[in-house]
């Protein structure tokens, strides 16, 4: 059958194709009335609110929000691109790929290639060397089921090996250079990056290879660890190694487990703690914390235990903290330094017992500072306040925090109620920031069968699309969000978004999620002022988030000058939400 367009090929891949079989290999799913029900394999939950309607071909869940088609389901619980799917759910239900489609640019394609080619010429290093290599991970505890599930690689002894192989596949000294395998010498021409290394392929979160990290074999060799430069696949400041392996166990629950090193993340993953991840040689940073929090709500740091580990700790707690994740250490027995080590020596019950032994990042944190001395002199206590508040000031819980604070009093043998006048010292213009009632009623995401205020306003504009314009100018920042933007486009247009539209796109889960969203929910045409409601309680709903970020800082004594008359003019603003509502 030819198609005009590829947008008809992916059409009719999706209609041939049982959503309810496809998510029923993932999750369990029984029939209540016109859906299917099943436990949301996008978070932890005990009751069923993820949904399968097989007459709309969509997903939703009534949780978390999550939805879209089978294209979606099978690109966040697969981490699967989109193109790879839509081949695979193609191929499944016969349905031949045209040639003459219209496939979305990749601009980084032939960057792709080359990271797969070089893969390909370290993989086959390692079966070239098998015994030695097999020889060498055995002495450090590894099984030979690892080697397989990490992909682990060798590059040969040489300057121009896997240059010579991407040469002969018409692969330029630029592109190498480009994908970071191959360096340029000053003189001209190039040599490999990697020579007698073991090496370990890095992943982006949709189980791509973007680049490698090489681990020396010999001990005159330096550095011990070599990765990949930064590149246009590869910024180190945002992925964690093996955090698509990882990904499957925050979905049912466990708390992610922040290692250091490759052997590190290997020696978790076969002890069964799979939700381990490692950092890339780099401090975590805002954006692996907001990535993390997409999954689960605890952090287990198991970190080196020297000072540059118990340092490294506590930066990874701040950042964590700020997400409001509730954050472990995990301790190793004395002479231990690190994961690998640990089962290398004593095996994989060892390590899991430590890890069951975790406690409070912060309780941690006074614990070590009870050990240092000079505690008893007032210089010393202060110093250890002034160490110990940013960390208690960090979590958000007011009880939790409130323990903290009676232990550091204990330990410095000083009344509770002075240490807290010293942490409110601190918090700068903490006070003069008021207190905002909250009014639950006004938040409508909040109330139970209820979808996001977002989702009502955008079901209430398709059914009178004259109103999308007045709505962007009351609320800019909201219909300049990209998904927000692409439905809003579509429904002025008048048009309706075709499933798979958008996913080649960065952007397409969250446009789908909306659209799913908006099919499973008919918001009541209540006319213009239904929707100068939504828009009130929308515009509320963000005004609120603000201010409550910008008085936690304010607590934390980060708030700048800026920040409060910001505040003072939401705090306003909010006021005259409460008063339109109460009026």
């Amino acid at each position: 059958m030819a198609y005009e367009s590829r947008q008809d090929w992916i059409d009719a891949v999706r209609q041939a194709v049982d959503i309810v079989e496809v998510v029923g290999r993932h999750v369990p799913l029984k029939r209540k009335g016109r859906h299917w029900w099943g436990l949301c394999p996008f978070h932890a939950e005990k009751t069923p609110s993820f949904s399968v309607d097989s007459e709309q071909q969509l997903f939703y869940c009534f949780g978390c929000h999550q939805g879209g088609t089978v294209f979606t389901f099978l690109m966040n619980v697969e981490g699967r691109e989109f193109r790879d799917v839509a081949a695979a759910l193609a191929e499944e239900a016969g349905i031949p790929e045209p040639e003459d489609a219209q496939r979305p640019a990749d601009p980084h394609q032939r960057l792709k290639a080359v990271l797969e080619w070089t893969q390909e010429y370290f993989r086959e290093g390692f079966r070239r060397h098998e015994a030695p290599m097999m020889k060498y991970l055995g002495d450090r505890g590894v099984e030979p089921s690892q080697v397989e599930r990490f992909m682990v690689g060798f590059a040969p002894d040489g300057w121009s090996g896997l240059k010579d192989l991407l040469a002969r596949r018409g692969v330029s000294l630029d592109e190498m250079v480009e994908a970071g395998v191959v360096v340029r010498r000053e003189q001209g021409g190039g040599y490999d990056r990697w020579r007698g290394r073991l090496m370990f392929p890095i992943w982006n979160g949709e189980g791509r290879v973007v680049a490698f990290g090489g681990r020396a074999l010999k001990p005159d060799q330096e550095p011990k660890y070599l990765n990949s430069p930064e590149t246009a696949l590869f910024h180190k400041g945002q992925l964690l190694y093996a955090s698509h392996l990882a990904r499957p166990s925050w979905r049912k629950g466990s708390p992610v487990l922040i290692v250091e090193g490759y052997f590190d993340v290997v020696a978790c993953h076969q002890s069964g703690l799979t939700q381990a991840v490692g950092q890339l040689g780099t401090a975590l940073t805002d954006v692996h914390a907001r990535y993390l929090a997409r999954y689960t709500e605890e952090a287990d740091l198991l970190l080196d235990q020297d000072a540059a580990g118990l340092e490294a700790m506590r930066r990874a707690f701040m950042t964590l903290a700020g997400q409001s994740f509730k954050v472990n250490v995990v301790t190793l027995p004395e002479g231990i330094k690190d994961p690998s080590e640990l089962v290398q020596r004593k095996g994989s019950e060892a390590l899991k017992r430590a890890v069951e032994q975790k406690m409070p990042y912060v309780e941690h944190a006074i614990q070590h500072a009870s050990r240092l001395s000079g505690l008893m002199n007032p210089r010393g206590r202060a110093e250890a306040v002034d160490h110990l508040k940013p960390l208690i000031q960090a979590v958000k819980d007011p009880v939790e925090r409130a323990g903290y604070v009676e232990m550091v009093a204990r330990m410095l043998r000083i009344q509770p109620q002075i240490l807290s006048q010293s942490f409110g010292g601190t918090q700068g213009v903490r006070h003069t920031i008021p207190k905002i009632r909250h009014n639950m009623e006004v938040t409508a995401s909040v109330k139970r069968g209820l979808p996001p205020v977002e989702v009502r306003l955008l079901t209430a504009l398709k059914n009178h699309p004259d109103q999308v314009e007045r709505v962007k100018q009351a609320l800019p920042e909201w219909a300049a969000e990209t998904p927000v933007a692409v439905v809003l486009e579509a429904i002025v247009q008048g048009r309706t978004l075709s499933p798979g539209e958008w996913l080649h796109d960065a952007d397409g889960p969250a446009v789908e999620s909306l659209l799913a969203a908006m099919a499973q929910y008919q918001e009541p045409d209540g006319g213009n002022a239904a929707i100068d409601d939504l828009v009130w309680a929308l515009g509320r709903e963000s005004a609120q988030r603000r201010y409550d970020e910008i008085q936690e800082l304010a607590r934390q004594g980060a708030a700048s000058r800026e920040l409060i008359d910001e505040a003072m003019r939401l705090g306003a603003r909010i006021g005259l939400y409460q008063h339109r509502r109460e009026g």
